[in-house]
């Protein structure tokens, strides 16, 4: 069964928060990444991330599947190739309202080609930090639990930077009704305890993007159980880590990885209730 249709069918989408988790396949030797498109209540559009370079046709089939011809808000959780691989296409594509990112300078090919798309199409930058927020729409409030503004770096930034740019990651924390989402990028276990000792419960999210593609650098216990959440997406090319996988199903949550249940849906009318949808059934029960 394939349920890409029903999935990106964004008919029943009014009045609610959706957040479709893609399934990308990567054409390049990197591996392929996160993209997910958000829709809110009011039918605004946010994608946080968009894959490497080669996945752009994925990115593009799904937002032409749902019938958008604009992006309000596009964020970056951090600079790497398969998180911001495809901005530049989507800049160059797609009418865009604002692009969001943290402070972090990554200067690299791909993220020099995204910088000059937003000067050359004049779209609005606009950098986010700890303590900031702001409104997804009418009806979703968005709060930035990380990275705390004044970024370091460290001398011969960017080589040996992989940690440091993972760990410099923007974390959003989504807020619709009683339902709410938390976006984490590629946060490593470092950044992790600090916002388990700085926000502690406060982390509480149902629906969660899991943090660097559900990798052994990430999800320690004591983030998943702050964050706690009822619904834990992955996603990847493969299975990152097995016993992480594990680890949020023994907490409870509905777990999905992209790269065998394909893209996912979940959506929430405010009132803490979800709907899930995968793109394939599982057909095999190895993971569990």
């Amino acid at each position: 069964v394939d349920r890409y249709n029903e999935i990106f069918d964004s008919s029943q989408d009014a009045g609610k928060l959706t957040a479709r988790f893609l399934k990308l396949t990567t054409r390049s030797d990197d591996k392929s990444g996160d993209s997910t498109i958000l829709t809110s209540p009011d039918g605004k559009i946010m994608v946080i991330d968009a894959g490497n370079p080669s996945t752009y046709p994925d990115v593009d089939r799904a937002l032409k599947a749902l019938g958008v011809t604009r992006i309000d808000y596009l964020v970056a959780s951090h600079p790497h190739v398969d998180h911001v691989g495809s901005f530049a296409q989507l800049i160059y594509n797609y009418e865009i309202g604002a692009v969001y990112t943290t402070e972090l300078v990554y200067p690299t090919s791909h993220y020099n080609n995204y910088m000059r798309a937003i000067k050359e199409m004049e779209v609005p930058h606009i950098i986010l930090a700890e303590g900031d927020t702001l409104m997804f729409g009418d009806s979703v409030f968005i709060e930035i639990l990380h990275p705390a503004p004044g970024i370091e770096y460290y001398e011969g930034y960017p080589d040996n930077s992989t940690q440091f740019v993972n760990n410099h990651s923007m974390a959003m924390k989504f807020t619709f009704g009683e339902s709410t989402f938390f976006f984490g990028g590629d946060l490593y276990t470092a950044a992790e305890r600090e916002l388990v000792e700085r926000y502690g419960d406060k982390l509480q999210s149902d629906v969660m993007k899991v943090n660097h593609h559900g990798a052994a650098t990430s999800s320690t216990k004591r983030f998943r159980d702050a964050v706690n959440p009822k619904i834990a997406v992955m996603m990847h090319d493969a299975i990152a880590e097995l016993r992480i996988y594990q680890a949020f199903k023994r907490l409870g949550a509905e777990t999905f990885v992209s790269s065998i249940d394909g893209a996912v849906l979940v959506s929430t009318e405010g009132d803490g209730n979800y709907h899930v949808m995968s793109q394939y059934d599982r057909t095999t029960s190895f993971l569990d």
